[in-house]
């Protein structure tokens, strides 16, 4: 049985170890057969066409070239080739060895734009967005057009927006009810990705997200309903972007995922495989990938490849407006008060880097070498001469043609793909001369009378602002009783004003300002006091005298404050006091009285209390509603009329003793709200009348706040304590422990008052 066994065991070690060698083996080299251009509308593609499928490791703008795409492909092989130049979006195509297995392909385009890599059975296709310039119309390239035609018209909703950042990446899906056909392009200024996703209604009001990644290419994402109407209604996504980059479109049954990656950096092998539309699945997050290294490695047997250039196709047809970009709704009432500037950026440059080193050569030779790098036709103004003498180490090439111009006092014009160089006083003198073209035939047209009837601003202050734009033939007259202006004006200048008037003739949003004045007082009172006499009398008619020659009859009178003075105490038996103390104010009495059977001896006590105490709270709640930037007034209270004698004329003035509310808003472009505000709550204090008039108790804030819409803020705040004791008392005597309290009364009042002005605006929308 062993012997059966064993060569059984052999063979099967050798199948795996036939099997392990296979496993082992490289993959074998991918063959790019072929490589054409195909220029379409909204994009041009750059189509390879391979014998399997292609792996690409990364795809990035190089850093010293930003006008050039690489493509680093792994285990890659082409022919070699001729260098072919196009005067398109795509100047040339090189290929350059990357490693010891693999090739580098580096695209050089006429301008930087987004890009995108499609992969296919066959063929790998890098899609080039060229920037929109100039279109008079909506336009649907053929190849999204054919896949409208091909399938129905649906009903799709776009319910919401997912952002997901990751470390190398961004992803933005937008969640469908079901598979849609999208159409993508770019605009400039600022640049931007413009994602069209037809069949689509938007479930959800348009916003804006802001993405607040300084690593990402992406600074918001926008999102309204462009077109309801019509054959197919389309809903927008833009996305302003810091610079064009490379992104990926991933459409599924459940949605549609646009990721962005870094320009300078490794984006995924497989950035976009078409397939079928997949089951609903949550958005994935964004692939984290190591950043690449921005360099260029040695040309080592650099090769090129011919570029094919197939023919367009045919013109797609107009099928819908001009196409206008949807303003979000949501952000409408934040962007109504953000400034309308034009502010003109810094010149950027974005030519290929070059090197030079030259001494003392001739202008128009220099010249001439930066135009041929740059593929341009040169023309020279016959006053152009002069010599260079220059050392440039990686420069873009129009900023070393702008140093090199400025030195010799030259400047430049572009018309296409024309450079002219002349003297900056000859182009001065041609731009004011044509200047002064353009205003002659401006001038020279017919002039044009409009009447242009206005709705929030008054026609004086309109006329005002647009006087100093009007030409010498135009005139502006008002009509104050209709609010309307009459305008002729040559048609240039009339476009331009009823474009100003439009800006300016807008409605001033209200403001709504509630404030709360809230005054909250307590009060405490106790009194204490003591009134006491007595009367002793010692004679013989009561048969106690005192048996001495001197003194043999004694009276002593301690009732000697008789009772018509004490008022503010109570009476006793003696009719007076000797010690007279009563409480200040007293709601509580006692009298006691002493006496023997003859009354010979008296004595009369009587203690006053007081104790009592208070709470008030009195609350004001002004409210007004002014525009913006505009004051408001309100008032609530009394006059009091005050009477002055001079030169035997008496004058009457009044006096406000009322709640008064002043405030100034202005919105700003955040929404918030910057207020002025005057609060005044005088009140007249009728129980201190002097000469018969009222003194004013004054409360009063000045002051200038900001608070967020609809929130609450307080202005100010007052808080009065008054704590005060009075004491009443016979000299020395009530400093006899225990019985001095009989010899002085006490009286203690606090008081306690509050007050708080509380502010809310609101922009009544």
């Amino acid at each position: 049985m062993n012997k059966r066994i064993l060569p059984a065991a052999i063979a099967g070690l050798c199948v795996l170890g036939l099997a392990a060698l296979v496993a082992q083996a490289p993959a074998p080299a991918v063959h790019i057969s072929k490589i054409q251009v195909q220029p379409g509308t909204l994009s041009t593609k750059l189509i390879m066409e391979t014998d399997g499928p292609l792996a690409v490791a990364r795809a990035y703008y190089l850093a010293e070239s930003p006008r050039t795409l690489a493509l680093d492909l792994p285990g890659a092989s082409t022919s070699a080739a001729p260098v072919a130049a196009s005067s398109g979006l795509v100047r040339d195509v090189q290929i350059e060895k990357s490693g010891t297995a693999g090739i580098r392909m580096l695209v050089r385009l006429s301008e930087r734009v987004p890009a995108r890599i499609v992969k296919g059975p066959g063929r790998t296709v890098v899609e080039l967005n060229a920037i929109q310039r100039g279109q008079s119309g909506y336009t649907v390239d053929a190849a999204t057009q054919a896949e409208l035609d091909a399938r129905a018209k649906s009903d799709i909703r776009l319910n919401r927006i997912e952002t997901a950042a990751g470390a190398e990446s961004l992803a933005v899906r937008a969640a469908l009810t079901g598979p849609a056909v999208t159409q993508v392009f770019a605009l400039e200024n600022p640049p931007r990705l413009v994602v069209d996703i037809f069949d689509t209604l938007l479930a959800a009001k348009s916003d804006v997200w802001p993405i607040d990644d300084p690593r990402s290419t992406v600074q918001r994402v926008r999102v309204a309903q462009f077109q309801s109407s019509g054959p197919r209604p389309i809903t927008r996504m833009v996305f302003d972007l810091k610079e064009p980059g490379l992104y990926a479109l991933d459409s599924r049954s459940d949605g549609l995922v646009v990721s962005f990656f870094p320009s300078v950096a490794v984006a995924p092998a497989t950035l976009v495989q078409p397939a079928p539309p997949a089951a609903s699945a949550p958005l994935p997050a964004p692939a984290k990938s190591e950043p690449a290294p921005v360099r260029t490695e040695p040309k080592a047997e650099a090769k090129t490849v011919p570029v094919e250039t197939v023919c367009p196709p045919t013109p797609a047809r107009e099928t819908a407006p001009p196409a206008q970009e949807a303003q979000a709704a949501a952000a409408a009432q934040q962007e109504k008060f953000k400034p309308k500037t034009i502010v003109g950026d810094e010149e950027k440059y974005s030519g290929d880097v070059i090197s030079m080193k030259i001494k003392d050569s001739d202008l128009r030779d220099v010249i001439l070498y930066l135009a041929d790098i740059a593929t341009l036709n040169v023309v020279f103004d016959p006053e152009v001469r002069g010599t260079v003498t220059v050392n440039l180490q990686l420069v873009p090439w129009d900023q070393a043609l702008d140093i090199i111009l400025k030195q010799n006092k030259m400047g430049k014009t572009i018309e296409g793909n024309i450079l002219r160089i002349a003297p900056i006083a000859v182009l001065t003198r041609e731009e004011e001369e044509q200047r002064r073209l353009n205003e002659s035939k401006e001038l020279a047209g017919p002039v044009i009378v409009r009447t242009i009837a206005l709705s929030y601003s008054k026609a004086t202050d309109v006329a005002t602002l647009l006087k100093s734009k009007i030409s010498a033939r135009g005139e502006i007259i008002v009509d104050q009783r209709t609010n309307t202006l009459l305008i002729s004006e040559v048609r240039d200048k009339l476009e331009l004003l009823e474009k100003l008037i439009a800006v300016v003739d807008t409605p001033t949003p209200q403001v709504s300002i509630e404030a709360r004045v809230v005054e909250a007082s307590t009060t405490f009172v106790r009194n204490l006091g003591v009134q006491w006499g007595f009367r002793a009398i010692a004679d013989q008619f009561y048969g106690n005298a005192t048996n001495l020659q001197f003194p043999n009859s004694v009276l002593v009178d301690g009732a000697m404050i008789p009772q018509g003075i004490v008022t503010k105490g109570i009476g006793g038996p003696l009719g007076g006091y000797a010690v007279n103390l009563p409480a200040p104010a007293f709601n509580t009495a006692l009298g006691v009285s002493f006496a023997n059977v003859l009354d010979t001896f008296r004595v009369d006590v009587a203690l006053s209390a007081l104790e009592s105490g208070g709470e008030g709270k009195i609350i004001s709640r002004p409210s007004i509603v002014t525009q913006n930037n505009q004051e408001a007034e309100i008032i609530q209270g009394r006059q009091i009329p005050v009477q002055t004698v001079a030169n035997f004329t008496v004058t009457t003035r009044y006096i406000n003793a009322a709640l008064e509310l002043r405030a100034t808003p202005q919105i700003t472009a955040e929404g918030t709200i910057i207020m002025m505000i005057d609060i005044k709550n005088n009140a007249a204090d009728f129980a201190n009348l002097v000469n018969g008039i009222p003194p004013i108790t004054m409360q009063s804030a000045r002051t200038t706040v900001m608070v967020p819409d609809g929130g609450t803020t307080v202005i100010g705040g007052i808080y009065r304590t008054e704590d005060s004791v009075t004491r009443e008392r016979v000299p020395f005597l009530h400093q006899i422990p225990i019985l001095g309290s009989a010899f002085k009364n006490f009286a203690r009042t606090k008081q306690s008052r509050e007050l708080l002005i509380f502010i809310t605006p609101r922009i009544i929308k």
